[in-house]
């Protein structure tokens, strides 16, 4: 399948009417476009998804309804009451037919303001043959979509129309879809398991459930067992059912769990900075505490002491001041003039001595008197000298301890601010409000609820294989009992030939879906190690057909799940690759015959590689006409020089852009 050709009417960027012609021929099968940023490459991408869907797709966090189809130039031209249109017209061809697919929407502008609103929308479809005149054939309005659909699987398209900025995962608008089904569509695979379904896995509907009514008995017994196997068969379906839905249940607990590791895994920097968030702000605390403390204990040192330090001069002074005006110092320490008041009164003195006035010793103990205060200050400048040298004493070293207790708040409040800065930085690298222990709560659950459906649904599978059992003996019992008429015997041999076919049609899916899965798992190792050139990191696929990548340490390969946007894109770029690869090895080799499966499809690139190195390109562009029968690709100017692709270049265009106009055309290349 290859497109012939695109046209755009007031698409978004474009205005009026602007058509690209693809190359279709062997050997320059590759169609370029060519523009720089914001000039429209992107639209023309989302013609192809728009008018074969009616869709375009949407970035995270946005509605289909949130874009505006109509071309702004045009809209704001618009009168309250007039219309314009806009659509999409695509030429695709199989070799054989060409199929004209038009999707066109009227708008009314809802004036004053700039909305464009649908009211009318129209999707058309005609075949022709290509090697004969006959006339367009138009289909059916409601077949259109269906066979779209079978032309362009819808669930295939983002392996075919590959957005580069937005396809860093397998997701269609943020939804992750199940890539094994994917796989067996495009591998061809999914033709058995529409047979399978069709002869058995319907149910009721199924052939061989249609042909088993034909059979009728004869006798009450009889119909007791049959009663018994019908009732085996509606419990069968209802485990199934059940089954269904816990599968559900559990693919989505499983996205939502892969989600939350995703998240922590994304955002382990993130933990671990919150983490050293969380003790830098025990440690500021703690740092905040000490300098307080520290300040606390200068300025009771300082209010204990200074004054002792400060006052020291002048005590020397004031007793070098008394010392000389008081003279030689001959009074008795400690002693007062009421003492000597007291022994004089008593009589005697503190030896025995009877005292008596005008003898000697009443003499000597008036002159002692004469020398204590407050007839001298003698002692008083005594208690003063000891005074002064206690201050001294506890102030000998105040001076160089209140100069290291200052060093030490210094150094706490730098290091304090040196915290707070750190702790300022922190807080604007993370959302604080992030909380992971939430999240791996969260996750706790969902593998729970994991673990808890997962023994239901083996439960339900038990059962399902003992009522399988069942309705086996219940059904050899009526074998015995049917009716020995030609008509039973003939349905009973087209039961079992259905149910022979069905038992050898799931012995080769079985067979076939491995050594598809072994060659695809080994050709896209192949595929990314000859693209990025990648010798210490591998990528395979897991039963479900998830891309892991893994990368090489000295214990083996461990599973790299924090993927750079540019990891992703390798790994998703080899897996296409590999998928074209081998669709176009089967068609042309017949391997699956020439009814099962889809013809294969052209891809078509949006910025494939915006996000690659300059070898990555080269390496990559250089294997897409290969793998694919057409390539057609939208890309920056800046990067065509990397792809090395001129040699199979086959139809090239620029997109021009007046600076002083909103809308875009595209032009033929003359060279690139």
């Amino acid at each position: 399948m290859q497109f012939e050709g695109i046209a755009l009417f007031n698409f978004m960027r474009y205005k009026g009417e602007n058509r690209i012609e693809f190359s279709c021929m062997e050997g320059k099968n590759v169609t370029v476009v060519l523009g720089d940023n914001t000039v429209g490459k992107t639209t023309i991408a989302q013609a192809f998804r728009w008018c074969l869907y009616g869709a375009v797709l949407a970035e995270r966090g946005k509605r289909q309804e949130d874009y505006q189809l109509l071309n702004t130039d045009v809209l704001a031209l618009m009168a309250a009451d007039s219309r314009a249109k806009v659509w999409v017209e695509l030429v695709a061809s199989d070799g054989e037919k060409r199929y004209t697919i038009r999707r066109e929407t009227s708008y009314t502008r809802a004036y004053p303001s700039m909305v464009a609103e649908e009211f009318h929308k129209k999707l058309t479809m005609h075949i022709s043959d290509i090697f004969s005149r006959q006339p367009l054939a138009e289909v059916e309005e409601r077949k259109v979509d269906e066979l779209i659909n079978e032309l362009f699987p819808k669930n295939l398209s983002h392996y075919f129309l590959f957005d580069g900025e937005r396809w860093s995962d397998i997701t269609v608008n943020g939804v992750k879809e199940n890539i094994k089904d994917s796989v067996h569509i495009l591998t061809g695979l999914s033709a058995y398991q529409a047979a399978m379904r069709h002869l058995k896995d319907m149910g009721a509907y199924s052939v061989i459930s249609k042909f088993k009514k034909k059979i009728v008995g004869s006798g009450n017994l009889y119909d007791s067992l049959e009663a018994d196997y019908q009732k085996c068969g509606r419990k069968i379906e209802t485990c199934k059912k059940e089954i269904e839905n816990i599968e559900i249940n559990i693919q989505n607990y499983s996205k939502k769990s892969q989600e939350i590791q995703e998240y922590l895994e994304e955002n382990r920097n993130t933990e671990s900075l919150q983490s050293q968030y969380r003790n830098l702000g025990i440690v500021k605390r703690t740092q905040e505490e000490r300098c307080l403390s520290e300040w606390r204990v200068l300025v009771n040192e300082f209010s204990d002491k200074a004054y002792m330090m400060f006052a020291e001069p002048m005590v020397q002074d004031a007793m070098e001041l008394v010392k000389s005006v008081a003279g030689e110092r001959r009074d008795i320490p400690h002693m007062r003039q009421a003492t000597i008041d007291h022994i004089m009164k008593s009589g005697r003195c503190i030896c025995g001595t009877k005292l008596l006035p005008k003898t000697k010793e009443w003499d000597c103990l008036l002159e002692q008197r004469n020398y204590l205060p407050p007839a001298d200050i003698g002692s008083l400048l005594g208690e003063f000298e000891r005074t002064a040298s206690r201050w001294g004493s506890r102030v000998r070293n105040l001076q160089k301890e209140l100069y290291e207790m200052a060093g030490q708040i210094d150094s706490c409040v730098k290091n304090y601010e040196e915290t707070c800065n750190e702790y300022a930085i922190l807080e604007q690298r993370l959302d604080t409000h992030i909380d992971f222990a939430e999240h791996r709560k969260r996750l706790k659950s969902y593998q729970n609820s994991i673990q808890q459906l997962s023994s239901q649904k083996g439960q339900l599978q038990g059962q399902i294989q003992s009522l399988r059992r069942q309705r086996e003996h219940l059904e050899d019992e009526m074998k015995g009992l049917e009716a020995k008429n030609e008509e039973n015997r003939r349905w009973r041999e087209r039961v079992e030939l259905a149910e022979a076919l069905y038992q050898k049609l799931h012995h080769d899916f079985a067979a076939e879906e491995k050594k598809v899965f072994l060659e695809l798992n080994k050709q896209i190792q192949q595929n990314f190690t000859r693209m990025f050139n990648a010798k210490e990191k591998k990528i395979e696929l897991s039963d479900q057909y998830q891309i892991q990548m893994y990368y090489k340490t000295d214990l083996g390969y461990r599973e790299e799940k924090n993927l750079s946007e540019g990891e992703k894109i390798a790994r998703n770029f080899a897996f296409i690759v590999t998928i074209m690869d081998y669709n176009r090895k089967r068609k042309a080799g017949k391997k699956l015959g020439s009814s099962q499966g889809n013809d294969t499809l052209p891809i078509v690139l949006d910025g494939p590689f915006s996000k690659l190195g300059d070898e990555n390109i080269r390496l990559i562009a250089k294997t897409l006409p290969e793998v694919s029968e057409q390539v057609i690709i939208f890309m920056l100017k800046k990067d065509w020089k990397y792809t090395g692709l001129d040699e199979f270049v086959g139809k090239a265009y620029v997109i021009e852009k007046e600076a002083d106009k909103s809308y875009a055309t595209v032009q033929k290349a003359e060279e690139l």
